[in-house]
């Protein structure tokens, strides 16, 4: 008798212990959870459509977006009626954004014969811009203008942050590094890409690929440069993380041609040719510095 309470008690004890363990299995600490540390809007094509532009707004600010990135065509063209009626919709959002110009934007300006960004430069200011939070590099590029592309001013950017030659601490101190414009230089289905419409862009398209890829930029790199830096400790099997665009009225997710970047284009705000529905994306970055997009419709 003695020993069969014996072994009850023990048995008892055991799964006291055993319970106690899985409880604490359970409850990890929070340092341990992936959390999100950085959200952002990212809103394309609303060509006036301002009802449904600050619909996407509002509803990226109840997502807790920590600011907005606007990837241009904001207007049909480019008027500086249209472009202020649209900064009034950013604007009073309340949201902190950054926004690069589309095709459209630039219509009115080179009609009346002046530099394409003249009326966006006037509404909103920069097209290119850098921005650096929690140690994630946002590089906003100006690729809106289908006859010439890029700048040298903006190439001169692009190459500074993101090139291999770049010095190693550049390199390194971004745990994420993302790029965003109007055009994708690449689309593994659809020839509506930057350079789609001329010779000359078509090759700045392949040299911006070059560079997302860290395959070195094409036009300014010599290989003694590349053979010096290429086994130092910090370089990636690409330059960037990911490439964000508009223009194409589409969600969708692809790899760049040598498989490395995660490209992204981000659906239309706007109700007019778009087969998806009115949408806008959200990139989320969690504390351990994965990240993922989400395509998100208006509602």
């Amino acid at each position: 008798m003695r020993k069969l309470l014996l072994l009850l008690f023990f048995g008892l004890v055991a799964v006291v212990v055993l319970s106690n363990l899985s409880n604490l299995r359970q409850e990890r600490p929070s340092s341990e959870t992936k959390t999100p540390l950085l959200r952002v809007a990212l809103v394309a094509d609303s060509h006036n459509e301002n009802d449904l532009l600050s619909k996407a707004l509002a509803q990226a600010e109840g997502m807790g977006v920590n600011f907005v990135i606007g990837l241009g065509d904001f207007s049909n063209t480019g008027t500086i009626e249209e472009l202020t009626n649209a900064k009034k919709v950013f604007d009073q959002s309340k949201l902190e954004y950054f926004t690069t110009a589309g095709d459209h934007d630039l219509w009115d300006s080179r009609n009346r014969g002046e530099d394409p960004l003249t009326n966006f430069r006037e509404i909103f200011g920069k097209s290119t811009q850098i921005i650096d939070r929690e140690n994630v590099l946002f590089v906003i590029l100006d690729n809106s203008d289908i006859y010439r592309g890029i700048s040298e001013e903006d190439w001169g950017l692009l190459t500074s942050h993101l090139s291999n030659l770049s010095s190693l601490s550049n390199l390194s101190q971004n745990k994420l590094r993302f790029v965003f414009a109007q055009k994708t230089p690449f689309h593994p289905e659809s020839k509506h890409v930057m350079g789609s419409e001329n010779e000359a862009v078509a090759r700045q398209a392949k040299r911006m690929l070059a560079i997302l890829e860290e395959q070195g930029d094409r036009e300014t790199e010599d290989k003694k440069g590349i053979e010096d830096i290429g086994d130092n400790e910090g370089i990636r099997g690409r330059a960037v993380d990911g490439f964000f665009s508009g223009d194409l009225h589409f969600f969708a997710e692809f790899k760049s041609p040598a498989g490395t970047v995660k490209m992204t284009t981000i659906g239309a705000v706007a109700s007019e040719r778009n087969f998806q529905g009115p949408r806008f994306g959200i990139l989320t970055v969690y504390n351990d510095y994965s990240w993922e997009v989400e395509d998100v419709e208006i509602r």
